[in-house]
């Protein structure tokens, strides 16, 4: 996981290089796929969890990362939980950019090329699933079985 100590070795032009980078896996991770299985591992799933959903997934690495985004069902077969626990990180989304502003002197918000965690006016890639129970077991068999009557909230 790439933490404040890691960024803070690089350059400010190389923190908004990653920072570009966290954008991009964070546009490519905006599918319905992903959302469904954020529904159904919380219970419900509201624009913002599923951002801070996302992070998550990104913050456990690149193979983590692409095998969830392959086939987000595998989440039940990959992660232990606690009850109480969600999985969310939101804090991870501002990492680079408190490392930039610490580097530059410049507030965090005026980073170049950070791009809004939220996509107004866009809908995420694919085909929106159907909440309903029986499509959900359908759609996310292992996540259901392990988390459709008792999710994480």
């Amino acid at each position: 996981m790439v933490s404040t100590q890691t960024l803070s070795k690089l350059s400010a032009d190389d923190v908004g290089k990653y920072e570009r980078t966290f954008d991009h896996e964070m546009r490519r991770s905006y599918t319905w796929d992903l959302w469904g299985a954020d529904y159904v591992i919380h219970g419900g799933a509201s624009d913002d969890s599923f951002e801070y959903f996302r992070c998550w997934i990104i913050s456990k690495g690149k193979s983590f990362f692409e095998h969830v985004l392959a086939d987000p069902d595998t989440i039940a077969d990959l992660v232990e939980t606690k009850p109480g626990n969600v999985l969310e990180f939101e804090q991870f989304a501002y990492v680079a950019r408190k490392v930039w502003a610490q580097k530059t002197g410049n507030k965090s918000n005026a980073m170049p090329g950070a791009a809004p965690m939220t996509y107004i006016g866009q809908k995420p890639i694919g085909i929106e699933f159907d909440d309903s129970p029986v499509a959900l077991a359908k759609k996310y068999p292992k996540l259901w079985k392990r988390f459709g009557e008792h999710p994480l909230e």
